[in-house]
């Protein structure tokens, strides 16, 4: 190889690598500039993007009238005046004039909640039967067959069989033990969307029909109740509740909150979390509530007035995630016998868009709390995350590799999903 054709070959290579760096340092830009920052009515509000980029802010009037705004670096921080109570659009631009998104800056009073910590028992009845896995069955000649296999898969929902909707699993194992077809015409739901799909039944040594599925048509867990506001209307956990075996979403056709008991506390360690062991109480005289919603940054619904025994009479105001400090806060959670205020250290505060739940990043450092869990465990999810008096977020996640560590999402993205 000549030095000459050498030398093209690493300028192309320099200059590709360069392009690429630009392209993914651009991308992760992108992803840490919030969609939406709220900002408290009446105040002068600073603003700290410290990125290498100009935005440019549009201000809207009552008319919905359009009035362009001076540019602004945004290495620096910016003072945004909210004395008007006007809110604002904010373009991001590469040089100038590249477009790379606009951010909503909203100018809303923070609210006022009642905060949670305290242990709940949670029932979700599934929109549909889920399919867990597909399986082979033993047939009476001693031959195993996967009718399901290739049609079927884990994380799909069967809404109907043979035009008959479908509302738990013994039903379901009747219509397919009593069909007179060969095949049976089955409604699912697949990442959203309906489709229809035929699967023929095969007998196993029992003389049952089946198709060879794994299911569930409900799921119960332990969780925390972050909050409840005026219109009490509640939020928990902070993630979503995912099929364990799947991990999907589970999509809920009712729902329900109960009081629970907690029974002891495994601790967490190094590569396997922890948790709170215990059990729901179900019936009438226990019940909390109707959960509506299973997102990603929680689940959501209506409580009614007996919660209230349970929580602080005093509400307590949010916090907007700009003004999350790293330093001291406190996680409030129910571990051992009684609902306290556990002492963290938060260590940064990430606005990627990219992971909703884990936008703080905090540490446990009380030493009562290490004691009784050595850090985050399962049933924890939803504890509040208070500093400086006031609610700023939930706790979601541990770190798997170091159980005094975990995350937790903003208070702002739990209400604006309820």
């Amino acid at each position: 190889m000549t030095k000459q054709k050498y030398r093209k070959i690493l300028t192309a290579f320099l200059f590709f690598s360069i392009i690429t760096g630009c392209i993914y340092y651009i991308h992760f830009i992108k992803i840490n500039i919030p969609d939406n920052i709220y900002i408290a009515p009446y105040e002068n509000e600073e603003i700290d993007f410290n990125i290498p980029f100009l935005g440019t802010f549009t201000v809207e009037d009552e008319h919905k009238d359009s009035i362009a705004a001076a540019s602004v670096n945004l290495m620096n921080s910016v003072s945004i005046d909210t004395s008007g109570n006007t809110s604002y659009k904010m373009d991001i631009r590469l040089f100038g004039f590249i477009k790379l998104k606009e951010v909503n800056v909203v100018v809303k009073e923070p609210e006022s909640v009642y905060v949670g910590g305290i242990p709940i028992g949670i029932h979700l009845e599934t929109k549909g039967i889920l399919i867990v896995d597909t399986g082979n069955i033993k047939t009476e000649a001693e031959e195993k067959e996967s009718p399901s296999k290739g049609i079927l898969t884990s994380g799909d929902y069967i809404l109907e069989i043979n035009n008959i909707k479908i509302t738990d699993k013994a039903q379901m194992a009747d219509i397919i033990q009593n069909s007179d077809d060969d095949i049976v015409n089955i409604l699912i739901n697949r990442n959203g969307e309906e489709v229809n799909v035929k699967i023929s039944p095969v007998k196993d040594v029992e003389n049952l029909r089946k198709i060879g599925v794994w299911v569930r048509d409900d799921c119960q867990g332990l969780g925390t109740l972050t909050y409840v506001d005026d219109n009490n209307r509640f939020g928990a956990l902070g993630h979503a509740i995912c099929e364990e075996n799947t991990g999907c979403n589970v999509s809920i056709k009712n729902g329900y909150l109960y009081t629970a008991r907690i029974w002891s506390i495994i601790k967490g360690q190094k590569g396997k979390p922890g948790e709170v062991v215990g059990s729901i109480n179900y019936g009438e005289k226990n019940s909390l509530g109707i959960i509506e919603k299973n997102t990603s940054k929680g689940i959501y619904g209506t409580v009614n007035q007996s919660i209230f025994a349970y929580l602080d009479n005093n509400k307590v105001y949010t916090s907007y995630k700009q003004n999350i400090k790293t330093g001291p806060a406190y996680i409030r959670s129910f571990v051992n016998g009684e609902i306290k205020d556990y002492k963290i250290i938060i260590n940064n505060v990430s606005f990627n868009e990219k992971e909703k739940n884990k936008g703080i990043i905090f540490e446990i450092i009380d030493e009562n709390l290490i004691e009784t869990t050595n850090g985050i465990i399962q049933g924890m999810s939803g504890s509040p995350i208070l500093q400086d008096g006031r609610i700023i977020g939930a706790v979601t996640h541990v770190f798997v590799n170091d159980p005094a560590k975990g995350y937790g999402i903003f208070i702002e993205n739990m209400l604006d999903e309820n």
